[in-house]
């Protein structure tokens, strides 16, 4: 039985430990984030629909951000980008088909751009506050007029010392999952407040190179790259690693 802790927000966590449980693994629910909807979402800029890309660069942009998106655009017309499967599927419960690229981030995001047969002049981006903006520069260079809704934010809610040193201060090695290079930095932030030196001991799975990398700076010494962020590519790197 492999013991993986969960560092997904408070929404996802329960979903994830349910069913890595059930895949037969110990998870152990440590979520270091918490979602919250903005207040307020600017207007959308009137869009041709045949040369526009609607993007939505996660589940909870999905969440927070579709019905402001389907007040202005309908469905018919642009095309839908998720970044990965799990936006997708939540794409498809609101009656929308999107496209998505194999490699589960912004990178690869702008090649299914690139590799859409039409030409987009405009696209919608749907997402957090803060995070990465090589999306919003990337297509401003190209010249594409670009609408940005920020429909929710990540808040960092206190960890308490006990639960935090349960879920990591263990002598046997474990797995922890880390889905963004902001939880990987709160994650390393707390092992430090909280004196657990515990980077050579446990392994992370991350959902991209250039999160391992990051990994690497901060000093994880084990770090497996999964296909993605979502819930497949973590259960079917444990598999591997099990």
């Amino acid at each position: 039985m492999t013991r993986v802790v969960v560092t997904r927000s408070a929404e996802d966590v329960d979903r994830l430990a349910e069913r890595l449980a059930a895949a037969g693994h110990l998870p152990v629910k440590l979520p270091l984030l918490a979602i919250e909807p903005t207040h307020s979402l600017p207007t959308i800029d009137d869009v041709p629909l045949a040369t526009t890309a609607v993007i939505y660069t996660s589940v909870n942009a999905v969440r927070h951000g579709f019905e402001e998106v389907a007040k202005a655009i309908t469905s018919e017309g642009p095309a839908t980008i998720a970044v990965g499967a799990k936006t997708r599927e939540e794409l498809l419960k609101k009656g929308v088909r999107a496209e998505s690229p194999l490699r589960e981030d912004s990178e690869g995001i702008l090649a299914l751009l690139k590799a859409l047969s039409q030409s987009i002049t405009h696209a919608v981006l749907v997402k957090g506050q803060g995070g990465r903006d090589l999306i919003e520069t990337s297509l401003v260079s190209l010249g594409v007029h670009l609408s940005v809704i920020e429909c929710y934010q990540r808040v960092w809610p206190d960890v308490m010392e006990a639960s935090f040193l349960s879920a990591v201060s263990v002598e046997s090695p474990s797995i922890i999952h880390v889905a963004s290079g902001e939880t990987l930095t709160r994650l390393t932030d707390l092992c430090w407040a909280y004196g657990v030196a515990v980077f050579d001991t446990h392994t992370l799975v991350v959902p991209s190179q250039r999160v391992a990398d990051q990994a690497r700076e901060l000093g994880w010494q084990s770090r497996i790259v999964a296909a993605g962020a979502g819930d497949e590519a973590l259960l079917e790197a444990v598999a591997n690693i099990s």
